[in-house]
Protein backbone atom coordinates (compact mmCIF):
# COMPACT_ATOMS: atom_id res chain seq x y z
CA UNK A 1 0.00 0.00 0.00
CA UNK A 2 1.70 3.28 -0.72
CA UNK A 3 1.74 6.23 1.69
CA UNK A 4 -1.46 8.05 -0.05
CA UNK A 5 -3.61 4.62 0.52
CA UNK A 6 -2.43 4.52 4.16
CA UNK A 7 -2.90 8.12 4.91
CA UNK A 8 -6.49 7.77 3.32
CA UNK A 9 -7.14 4.62 5.41
CA UNK A 10 -5.70 6.32 8.39
CA UNK A 11 -8.06 9.42 7.95
CA UNK A 12 -10.97 6.63 7.50
CA UNK A 13 -10.38 5.05 11.03
CA UNK A 14 -9.90 8.06 12.78
CA UNK A 15 -13.22 9.65 11.04
CA UNK A 16 -14.83 5.98 11.75
CA UNK A 17 -13.70 6.77 15.23
CA UNK A 18 -14.73 9.83 16.23
CA UNK A 19 -18.57 9.62 14.53
CA UNK A 20 -18.71 6.44 17.36
CA UNK A 21 -18.15 8.70 20.05
CA UNK A 22 -14.38 8.95 20.46
CA UNK A 23 -13.19 12.20 20.12
CA UNK A 24 -9.15 11.73 19.75
CA UNK A 25 -7.59 8.81 18.31
CA UNK A 26 -3.99 8.00 16.56
CA UNK A 27 -1.95 5.45 15.18
CA UNK A 28 1.26 3.86 17.59
CA UNK A 29 4.25 2.20 16.11
CA UNK A 30 4.58 -0.48 18.70
CA UNK A 31 8.06 -1.69 17.10
CA UNK A 32 9.21 1.47 19.06
CA UNK A 33 9.05 -0.94 22.37
CA UNK A 34 10.16 -4.27 21.52
CA UNK A 35 11.07 -5.12 25.54
CA UNK A 36 7.62 -3.41 27.16
CA UNK A 37 5.96 -5.17 25.00
CA UNK A 38 7.89 -8.62 25.95
CA UNK A 39 7.20 -7.34 29.86
CA UNK A 40 3.54 -6.46 29.43
CA UNK A 41 2.12 -7.79 26.84
CA UNK A 42 0.62 -11.53 25.79
CA UNK A 43 3.40 -12.98 23.64
CA UNK A 44 0.68 -13.98 20.34
CA UNK A 45 0.13 -9.97 20.07
CA UNK A 46 3.44 -9.40 19.86
CA UNK A 47 3.46 -10.25 15.77
CA UNK A 48 1.60 -6.61 15.13
CA UNK A 49 3.61 -3.65 14.85
CA UNK A 50 0.56 -1.11 14.88
CA UNK A 51 -1.78 -0.05 17.47
CA UNK A 52 -5.24 1.98 16.62
CA UNK A 53 -5.70 3.86 19.83
CA UNK A 54 -8.60 5.69 20.49
CA UNK A 55 -10.39 7.29 23.82
CA UNK A 56 -14.10 7.84 25.08
CA UNK A 57 -13.96 10.34 27.87
CA UNK A 58 -16.16 10.16 31.22
CA UNK A 59 -18.36 13.15 32.11
CA UNK A 60 -16.31 15.30 34.63
CA UNK A 61 -19.02 15.52 36.99
CA UNK A 62 -19.40 11.80 37.22
CA UNK A 63 -15.58 11.19 38.48
CA UNK A 64 -15.90 14.29 40.42
CA UNK A 65 -18.15 12.59 42.70
CA UNK A 66 -15.27 9.78 43.85
CA UNK A 67 -14.02 12.58 45.88
CA UNK A 68 -16.96 12.51 48.32
CA UNK A 69 -16.44 8.24 47.99
CA UNK A 70 -17.65 5.62 45.80
CA UNK A 71 -20.41 6.07 43.35
CA UNK A 72 -22.70 3.78 41.83
CA UNK A 73 -22.72 6.52 38.90
CA UNK A 74 -19.40 6.29 38.28
CA UNK A 75 -19.65 2.58 38.15
CA UNK A 76 -22.62 2.68 35.80
CA UNK A 77 -20.57 5.00 32.93
CA UNK A 78 -17.65 2.78 33.54
CA UNK A 79 -19.49 -0.20 32.16
CA UNK A 80 -21.42 2.11 29.33
CA UNK A 81 -18.19 3.51 28.60
CA UNK A 82 -16.36 -0.41 28.00
CA UNK A 83 -19.67 -0.88 26.18
CA UNK A 84 -19.37 1.65 23.15
CA UNK A 85 -15.61 0.85 23.39
CA UNK A 86 -15.98 -2.67 22.75
CA UNK A 87 -18.57 -1.76 20.05
CA UNK A 88 -15.92 0.51 18.06
CA UNK A 89 -13.27 -1.97 18.51
CA UNK A 90 -14.94 -4.51 16.58
CA UNK A 91 -16.00 -2.44 13.69
CA UNK A 92 -12.72 -1.04 13.22
CA UNK A 93 -11.73 -4.78 13.00
CA UNK A 94 -13.90 -5.75 10.96
CA UNK A 95 -13.19 -3.04 8.39
CA UNK A 96 -9.71 -3.04 8.56
CA UNK A 97 -9.77 -7.51 8.13
CA UNK A 98 -12.25 -6.70 5.52
CA UNK A 99 -9.29 -4.48 3.64
CA UNK A 100 -7.03 -8.03 3.94
CA UNK A 101 -5.03 -6.65 7.21
CA UNK A 102 -4.90 -8.53 10.35
CA UNK A 103 -6.22 -7.04 13.17
CA UNK A 104 -6.91 -7.63 16.85
CA UNK A 105 -9.78 -6.10 19.04
CA UNK A 106 -8.15 -5.55 22.74
CA UNK A 107 -11.00 -6.06 25.35
CA UNK A 108 -11.76 -2.34 27.12
CA UNK A 109 -11.44 -4.19 30.46
CA UNK A 110 -10.31 -7.92 31.29
CA UNK A 111 -8.35 -8.78 33.45
CA UNK A 112 -5.87 -11.31 33.41
CA UNK A 113 -2.91 -13.13 35.56
CA UNK A 114 -2.44 -15.10 38.86
CA UNK A 115 -4.16 -12.55 41.02
CA UNK A 116 -6.21 -10.47 38.16
CA UNK A 117 -4.08 -7.45 38.22
CA UNK A 118 -2.76 -7.70 34.38
CA UNK A 119 -4.29 -7.57 30.80
CA UNK A 120 -3.53 -8.97 27.88
CA UNK A 121 -2.12 -5.85 26.16
CA UNK A 122 -1.35 -2.14 27.84
CA UNK A 123 -3.87 -0.32 26.44
CA UNK A 124 -1.79 3.06 27.99
CA UNK A 125 1.06 1.86 26.31
CA UNK A 126 -0.61 2.14 22.70
CA UNK A 127 -2.22 5.30 23.35
CA UNK A 128 1.33 7.09 24.82
CA UNK A 129 2.67 6.20 21.48
CA UNK A 130 -0.07 7.43 19.60
CA UNK A 131 0.10 11.13 21.11
CA UNK A 132 -3.45 10.65 23.03
CA UNK A 133 -1.51 11.78 26.88
CA UNK A 134 1.20 10.14 28.71
CA UNK A 135 1.32 7.74 31.46
CA UNK A 136 1.31 10.00 34.79
CA UNK A 137 2.82 8.41 38.02
CA UNK A 138 -0.48 6.65 39.22
CA UNK A 139 -0.10 4.14 35.72
CA UNK A 140 -2.91 6.42 33.73
CA UNK A 141 -2.90 7.93 30.65
CA UNK A 142 -3.43 11.71 31.36
CA UNK A 143 -4.93 13.27 28.57
CA UNK A 144 -4.44 17.27 28.15
CA UNK A 145 -7.64 17.76 27.79
CA UNK A 146 -9.55 15.33 29.39
CA UNK A 147 -6.63 14.45 31.99
CA UNK A 148 -6.75 10.84 33.20
CA UNK A 149 -11.32 10.96 33.27
CA UNK A 150 -11.21 8.60 30.05
CA UNK A 151 -11.36 5.01 28.70
CA UNK A 152 -9.36 3.43 26.03
CA UNK A 153 -9.54 1.28 23.13
CA UNK A 154 -6.78 -0.26 21.02
CA UNK A 155 -7.09 -2.36 18.06
CA UNK A 156 -3.49 -4.21 17.25
CA UNK A 157 -3.39 -4.99 13.39
CA UNK A 158 -0.61 -4.92 10.30
CA UNK A 159 -1.95 -2.49 8.36
CA UNK A 160 0.79 0.15 7.04
CA UNK A 161 -0.70 3.32 8.67
CA UNK A 162 1.17 6.34 9.38
CA UNK A 163 2.16 6.36 13.08
CA UNK A 164 1.60 9.67 15.51
CA UNK A 165 4.46 11.11 17.88
CA UNK A 166 4.11 10.66 21.62
CA UNK A 167 2.70 13.56 23.64
CA UNK A 168 5.25 14.86 25.87
CA UNK A 169 5.04 14.07 29.87
CA UNK A 170 3.47 16.51 32.06
CA UNK A 171 3.65 15.67 35.28
CA UNK A 172 6.40 16.76 36.74
CA UNK A 173 7.05 17.38 40.00
CA UNK A 174 2.79 16.93 40.83
CA UNK A 175 2.38 14.75 43.79
CA UNK A 176 -1.77 15.01 43.53
CA UNK A 177 -2.49 11.31 42.61
CA UNK A 178 0.36 9.99 44.90
CA UNK A 179 -1.04 11.97 47.89
CA UNK A 180 -4.66 11.00 47.33
CA UNK A 181 -3.89 7.14 47.18
CA UNK A 182 -5.80 5.70 49.68
CA UNK A 183 -3.76 2.47 49.66
CA UNK A 184 -0.76 4.05 49.22
CA UNK A 185 0.35 2.10 46.21
CA UNK A 186 1.72 5.12 43.81
CA UNK A 187 5.08 5.60 44.54
CA UNK A 188 5.49 8.45 42.51
CA UNK A 189 7.83 7.55 40.41
CA UNK A 190 7.84 8.99 36.37
CA UNK A 191 6.85 6.44 33.62
CA UNK A 192 9.20 4.78 31.48
CA UNK A 193 8.55 2.12 29.38
CA UNK A 194 11.17 -0.57 29.96
CA UNK A 195 10.55 -0.28 33.84
CA UNK A 196 8.98 -3.08 35.30
CA UNK A 197 5.47 -1.96 36.92
CA UNK A 198 6.79 -2.88 40.70
CA UNK A 199 8.97 -0.06 40.12
CA UNK A 200 6.27 2.83 40.32
CA UNK A 201 3.21 0.93 41.11
CA UNK A 202 2.08 -1.72 43.96
CA UNK A 203 -0.89 -2.84 42.39
CA UNK A 204 -1.42 -5.58 45.36
CA UNK A 205 -1.94 -3.01 47.28
CA UNK A 206 -4.73 -1.07 45.22
CA UNK A 207 -6.24 -4.25 44.67
CA UNK A 208 -6.75 -5.03 48.48
CA UNK A 209 -7.82 -1.64 49.13
CA UNK A 210 -11.09 -2.22 46.61
CA UNK A 211 -12.01 -5.65 48.31
CA UNK A 212 -11.96 -3.96 51.62
CA UNK A 213 -14.40 -1.38 49.43
CA UNK A 214 -16.44 -4.13 48.49
CA UNK A 215 -16.91 -5.08 51.67
CA UNK A 216 -18.32 -2.24 52.90
CA UNK A 217 -20.63 -0.73 49.73
CA UNK A 218 -20.62 -3.89 47.74
CA UNK A 219 -18.53 -2.86 44.83
CA UNK A 220 -14.69 -2.39 43.98
CA UNK A 221 -15.26 1.56 42.92
CA UNK A 222 -12.29 4.18 44.20
CA UNK A 223 -11.00 6.76 41.66
CA UNK A 224 -9.34 8.96 43.75
CA UNK A 225 -5.96 9.61 41.46
CA UNK A 226 -8.50 10.31 38.63
CA UNK A 227 -10.51 12.74 40.30
CA UNK A 228 -7.76 14.55 41.63
CA UNK A 229 -5.71 15.10 38.37
CA UNK A 230 -5.03 19.13 37.34
CA UNK A 231 -5.12 18.08 34.21
CA UNK A 232 -9.17 18.18 32.64
CA UNK A 233 -10.30 19.11 35.79
CA UNK A 234 -13.63 20.89 35.37
CA UNK A 235 -14.36 24.37 35.84
CA UNK A 236 -16.94 24.27 38.61
CA UNK A 237 -18.02 21.82 41.12
CA UNK A 238 -16.96 19.84 43.96
CA UNK A 239 -13.51 18.86 42.33
CA UNK A 240 -12.78 22.71 41.47
CA UNK A 241 -11.43 23.28 44.73
CA UNK A 242 -8.62 20.83 44.46
CA UNK A 243 -6.89 22.79 42.25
Amino acid sequence: MDSDKSQKLKEKVIALLEAGGAPQAGIADLTLIPEALKMYADSRLTRFNRAVSFLVPFPRSVVAELLEGPSLTYLHYYRAVNTRIDDLSLQLATILEGKGFSAFPVPSSQRTGKHKLESIFPHRLAARLAGLGWIGKSGCLVNNTYGPRLRLGTVLCDAPLPADKPAEVLCRECTACTQACPSGAIKGRLFLPEMPLGERLVPELCDRYLDQVRDRFGKRICGLCLAVCPFGKPVSGPENGQK
